[in-house]
């Protein structure tokens, strides 16, 4: 299982990647980029400055606040769903 120092993780998944599945969850949009979800509160942060320009890799944050428990089983699953073995 993943720990996590703080309930935030840096991502490359495309952001309508992720709205699809917040969707799929029935996650609801309380503002642009900020969804309510089972009592946990998850904001996207889109970094501007991002690391690897030229490969137009945009990165931004997924940051949950509530239970400490529902949102690392939040944010393991998020991971499990958007996992690459590469292929």
């Amino acid at each position: 299982m993943f720990s996590y120092k703080e309930h935030k993780i840096i991502s490359a998944v495309p952001l309508a990647d992720i709205e699809v599945y917040f969707n799929e969850l029935g996650a609801a949009e309380i503002s642009r980029l900020m969804y309510e979800y089972k009592g946990l509160k998850i904001k996207l942060t889109v970094f501007d400055n991002d690391v690897y320009p030229d490969l137009g890799i945009q990165r931004h944050a997924i940051t949950v606040s509530g239970n400490k428990t529902s949102a690392e089983e939040f944010l393991t699953a998020f991971r499990f769903r958007f996992m690459s073995a590469g292929g």
